[in-house]
């Protein structure tokens, strides 16, 4: 994986009919568009065959040279699903902006404070909490540095109702969780429950769907009878 994909993938989203706030950080979809309205772009650098899974489609013959024409279409399904291939490799500096990340780990707790921000989003999101998952969403723009454009399509996912359960959309911000989780998880842990948090339980299901197609990523257990370990 390297740096710069992810802007590619991103650049995409300014193709979607969006509603968004004056920021462009807070969007749904514009009306009568779906997660799987596909729309027309320019593919002037080639993105779409340098991607792989973007639409091509044969278009009317040129008049001129008698040449067929090829029209690139993408989808915002097509954009989460692009994501989702590159995230399972990825860092988080790959997603926030570079030379605030770099600041930022200069200040002494950052990766138990701000790093910290965009897992606790996904979890909201993945639960159905949307209160907290904006305000999550919101710190880990203006805070930890997350991209404008990633931060838009986040948002669209917090917003649309119809999207909470659609399954491309809960494997990103499950594979963003992966990415971006503390290695002390015992504040997720329920002292009065005797488990993990409802919030927690729910990203460890969605992690559990991943691992057929995902080897490589382990889930986090802990014993039943031991206790918490509080740094």
């Amino acid at each position: 994986m390297t740096f710069g994909v992810f802007e590619e993938v991103e650049r995409l989203i300014e193709y979607i009919p969006i509603d968004c706030d004056n920021l462009q950080i807070d969007g749904k979809f514009a009306k009568d568009i779906s997660i799987d309205s596909k729309f027309y772009f320019e593919d002037v650098d080639g993105i779409a065959t340098r991607l792989g899974i973007i639409e091509v489609v044969r278009g009317e013959a040129d008049e001129i040279n008698g040449q067929t024409r090829f029209i690139t279409l993408v989808s915002l399904r097509d954009i989460v699903r692009l994501l989702n291939k590159f995230l399972k490799d990825a860092r988080i500096e790959e997603v926030t902006l570079k030379q605030r990340y770099k600041q930022l780990q200069l200040i002494k707790g950052f990766d138990s404070s701000l790093r910290n921000l965009l897992f606790d989003f996904c979890l909201a999101a993945l639960d159905g909490d949307n209160l907290n998952a904006k305000l999550y969403l919101r710190h880990s723009y203006y805070l930890l540095g997350l991209h404008r454009r990633l931060t838009l399509l986040l948002s669209i996912i917090v917003n649309e109702p119809s999207l909470k359960e659609d399954k491309d959309v809960r494997q990103l911000l499950t594979l963003l969780a992966v990415m971006t989780e503390p290695n002390n998880i015992d504040v997720y842990f329920d002292l009065n429950d005797g488990g993990f948090t409802k919030k927690y339980s729910t990203y460890l299901e969605e992690l559990q769907k991943l691992i057929p197609a995902n080897q490589g990523i382990s889930v986090p257990r802990r014993e039943e009878k031991e206790e918490p370990h509080f740094l």
